[in-house]
C-alpha cells in the first residue's frame, strides 16, 4: 500500500482550487494515482482503490451516473468519482466515492448519496452510512407549482410532452385494442 494522503493535505494542492479547476485537479489525481491503494482508519480494514467512473460497476451506466449530479443534492453539480470502498461489508455491490464543486466526499451504494467526508483532507475517516444522506428525487422536494410549472413550460417540459404525445399516437390502436377486450372481458361491450 501507498500512503498519499499527504498529498491531499497540503494546503497548497487544494487551497487556491475552486469550482472547475478543483474537479479538474481531482481528476489529474484520480489519473495519476489510479490503481493505488490507500487504507482508510475507518472503518477498520476499509481501503480506498483510486480509480475513476471507468473503474466502477456503473462505467456504462450513464443516466444513473449522471443522476448523482442532478437528482440527489439541492442543487445541481459535477461530479468527478475518485475511487471505490473495498474490505467492508457493505451490503451493496459497490461504494463509489466522489466529490464535487463543493469539495464534500460522497459515496454511492447503489440507492442513497452518502455525504461521508466534509473533504478530501478527511477522507480518511470517512463516516457510512453516514448521517446525512439523500434519495433520488430529494433535490425536487421543495419544488412549488410555480417551480414546476416553469419547468413544464421551458424546454424539458416541451420535450417531455412532445415524447409523450409521440408515444401516445404510437400505440393508440393498441391502447384501444386492449381497452375494448377489457371492456368485453367485463361485459360493458359485445
Amino acid at each position: 500500500m501507498i500512503n498519499i494522503f499527504y498529498i491531499l493535505l497540503n494546503p497548497s494542492c487544494l487551497a487556491c482550487v475552486a469550482g472547475a479547476d478543483y474537479l479538474a485537479w481531482v481528476s489529474g489525481f484520480v489519473s495519476t494515482y489510479r490503481d493505488k491503494i490507500l487504507p482508510l482508519e475507518n472503518p477498520a480494514g476499509a481501503t480506498l482503490r483510486i480509480g475513476g467512473l471507468d473503474d466502477t460497476i456503473y462505467r456504462d451506466a450513464h443516466a444513473r451516473v449522471n443522476g448523482w449530479g442532478k437528482f440527489y443534492l439541492p442543487g445541481p453539480v459535477h461530479m468527478q468519482v475518485i475511487g471505490v470502498v473495498e474490505g467492508t461489508s457493505y451490503p451493496c455491490d459497490q461504494l463509489v466515492l466522489m466529490t464535487c464543486e463543493d469539495k464534500k466526499v460522497y459515496a454511492y451504494d447503489g440507492c442513497e448519496l452518502h455525504l461521508v467526508a466534509p473533504s478530501v483532507k478527511e477522507l480518511k475517516d470517512f463516516e457510512y452510512p453516514a448521517s446525512k444522506s439523500y434519495y433520488k428525487g430529494e433535490a425536487f422536494k421543495h419544488m412549488t407549482e410555480e417551480d414546476w410549472d416553469k419547468v413544464r413550460a421551458g424546454p424539458v417540459g416541451r420535450r417531455l410532452d412532445q415524447e409523450h404525445h409521440k408515444r401516445v399516437t404510437l400505440n393508440k390502436s393498441k391502447f384501444l385494442e386492449n381497452l375494448k377486450k377489457a371492456r368485453q372481458n367485463r361485459g360493458v361491450v359485445r
